[in-house]
């Protein structure tokens, strides 16, 4: 400090009084101070935490979103091998319904029905022979 301590040996017990209280005072205010600076370091040493956090926060999520969208890309991808196999079992099922228009037309058919009428009693024996 300064040169106070030498000054206040020739000083009397009033003023050693006085100027302790006054030392104190200048300790408490010290004391206060140094709370204060102590308490805004723990803000800022919490502020860093949480901005850290936050940090991390974001690079998850940044790698949650590119999760997803791998996902969604994957989904999409299924969605048109599902919609092209619709669109071939739809084709097939129209051939398949040609088909079946055709063979109930033989089947409304006079030389079929000529057919079957002569080859009854055969399809009888045979199912008799089994």
């Amino acid at each position: 400090m300064d040169d106070t301590p030498s000054l206040s040996a020739s000083l009397p017990t009033k003023e050693l009084q006085t100027e302790l209280t006054q030392l104190r005072i200048q300790l408490q205010k010290a004391e206060e101070k140094v709370m204060l600076l102590e308490l805004a370091l723990m803000q800022s040493r919490d502020f860093a935490i949480g901005s850290a956090a936050q940090a991390g926060e974001a690079i998850h999520v940044q790698d949650l979103l590119k999760d997803a969208k791998t996902h969604i890309e994957n989904h999409e991808k299924h969605i048109e091998r599902l919609e092209a196999t619709l669109g071939e079992v739809a084709r097939a099922n129209e051939v398949h319904h040609a088909k079946s228009k055709q063979l109930d037309l033989v089947y409304q058919s006079n030389s079929w029905k000529i057919g079957r009428f002569f080859t009854f009693p055969i399809r009888i024996l045979k199912r008799l022979a089994r």
